[in-house]
């Protein structure tokens, strides 16, 4: 499932996803802006926990039972996560 996830957000292109780092489910999306802190708190209000590793680095922990479809919502959801972290509308 790791890799799906690290092929998933990658596949999204997004402006703001520099690269994915890690291994398995524990995983770092590298910002090209420093925007972490507002994606964790606009994740978390859209019901995803994740945190900001650094001013720039959004780490994902998830727990190792979470099933294939959670991942896929996130990799969904994470575009509009992204783009009100940045204050698009």
């Amino acid at each position: 499932m790791g890799k799906s996830l690290r092929h998933g957000i990658e596949a999204l292109g997004h402006p703001l996803i520099d690269h994915v780092r890690g291994r398995g489910l524990l995983l770092g999306i590298a910002l090209t802006a420093p925007h972490a802190k507002d994606a964790e708190a606009t994740a978390r209000d859209a019901g995803y926990l994740v945190n900001a590793a650094a001013p720039d680095v959004i780490r994902l922990a998830p727990p190792l039972i979470i099933a294939e479809a959670q991942l896929d919502g996130f990799v969904a959801a994470l575009p509009a996560i992204l783009d009100r972290a940045v204050g698009a509308p």
